[in-house]
């Protein structure tokens, strides 16, 4: 494996209108729509031989969102076969996930897909032969686990560049850490860190797009447990000005880390399908809680009574008794590096595990990506469900979801990446693999 040093590479990138009194996703004590716009919402693509990677400035991407941009672009590109869309994740975007985590502006969803399509055909009308290097840096002493508060992590800030020659055409920067810098008083459609981080590396390679892909980031933030996200204004420097600061730290420290010259064989993508059980749900267990919330309504700060009408009209919806499985894919693509595309939220000891037991067996740096092609809500390992807690217990009311995920859900989730990153070591076949 190994043999070729440069990769076709083209990349672009748009901006999406979103107007002022759309509403907004991330946060569902948030007290109305949005007002203006902080940084403008962005579709960037990475076209990589015949693989389109995508990262659109929204909390979730809807499957009904990544089917109509493959359909989108199968229309109007050429040579483009694969298409991976990716969420940063933010939470101070517009709702455009039918549903889940807010509302749906369906104009703006409708922008966002055009925009899409579009910025793949620029990316793939641009492509030219690049070398691929990696830069990894720790230290950067912003992600905490927001569930065990005495569990110290450090994890890297990972820089893909692509360069031709002596330009750079793409970087690909991914670190796992929520994008909540910004809370549920700000009203202003923004990128939150990411933004920041973007721009700082496009200023230092000047005509290049900078993609941010969102890590495992489900068990991580900047320090505050979930829950705090109840209310309106949270605690600690919840400000656009500490977001940027954020942001150009950790795209200083991607810049200045030692890069890697990778080799390849070439781009290919293999997608596995996998299917991931509800708990069951309990009707009488949710009259009660329906009774509890209302009780704490009258007494609660505007957010949290916010919050909590949003999971009594969950209640109200019609609610399976035995709902079926959730069905998606992982998808693994060869970069030089191996970008492992997760979907939902999952915890960083997932993708830990993943890189562990991937890097062993095919000795190549991976890159574990998550909010890949459908984020129906969080993927938390078993041992975590006897800590309860907002993504163990809450998070599926806020994602629409019937239930949360039963324990062994992430497990599945990594048999099915790692499965996934064997079938990419053997020898290739033809155009995307999918396996069951």
């Amino acid at each position: 494996m190994g043999a070729l040093r440069t990769v076709a590479v083209g990349a672009a990138r748009r901006h999406v209108d979103v107007p002022a009194g759309t509403v907004m996703s991330g946060y569902a004590g948030r007290a109305g729509p949005s007002t203006g716009v902080l940084q403008p919402t962005s579709v960037r693509a990475l076209v990589a031989g015949d693989v389109a990677v995508l990262s659109l400035d929204v909390c979730a991407v809807h499957p009904r969102t990544t089917a109509a941009i493959e359909v989108a672009v199968r229309t109007k590109v050429a040579g483009v076969g694969t298409c991976v869309v990716t969420a940063t994740h933010t939470h101070a975007g517009p709702c455009v996930a039918f549903g889940r985590v807010g509302g749906h502006d369906a104009a703006v969803h409708e922008a966002l897909v055009t925009a899409a399509a579009e910025t793949v055909r620029e990316a793939a009308s641009s492509r030219t032969p690049c070398e691929v290097v990696v830069a990894r840096a720790h230290g950067a002493g912003v992600a905490r686990n927001r569930r065990h508060v005495g569990r110290v992590i450090d994890p890297p800030v990972t820089r893909l560049t692509f360069r031709a020659h002596d330009r750079v055409v793409a970087d690909v920067v991914s670190y796992p850490c929520h994008p909540v810098v910004l809370d549920a008083s700000n009203r202003l459609i923004a990128a939150d860190y990411p933004g920041a981080l973007r721009d700082a590396v496009e200023q230092a390679h000047p005509g290049s797009v900078c993609l941010f892909l969102t890590g495992a980031a489900g068990d991580v933030n900047t320090g505050d447990p979930a829950e705090a996200s109840y209310a309106e204004s949270g605690p600690g420097v919840r400000t656009p000005a500490e977001a940027d600061r954020i942001g150009r730290h950790l795209a200083s420290l991607a810049l200045a880390a030692t890069e890697q010259l990778l080799t390849t064989d070439g781009v290919r993508c293999v997608r596995r399908s996998v299917r991931l059980p509800f708990v069951r749900p309990d009707h009488s267990e949710r009259e009660v809680q329906v009774h509890s919330w209302r009780a704490r309504q009258r007494t609660a700060d505007a957010g949290l009574a916010r919050v909590l009408q949003a999971w009594i009209d969950w209640a109200g919806t019609s609610i399976p008794d035995d709902p079926a499985p959730w069905e998606g894919h992982v998808t693994a693509v060869d970069l030089g590096v191996i970008a492992v595309f997760l979907p939902g939220e999952p915890f960083l000891q997932t993708a830990e595990e993943i890189e562990r037991t991937v890097t062993e067996a095919v000795g190549r740096p991976v890159l574990v990506v998550g909010y890949a092609d459908d984020v129906p809500g969080y993927l938390p390992p078993s041992q975590e469900y006897a800590h309860g807690g907002y993504e163990v217990l809450d998070a599926h009311r806020y994602y629409g979801m019937p239930a949360p995920f039963a324990p062994g859900c992430a497990e599945r989730v990594a048999e099915a990446a790692i499965a996934t990153v064997a079938a990419l070591a053997a020898p290739p076949t033809s155009g995307l693999e999918v396996t069951h």
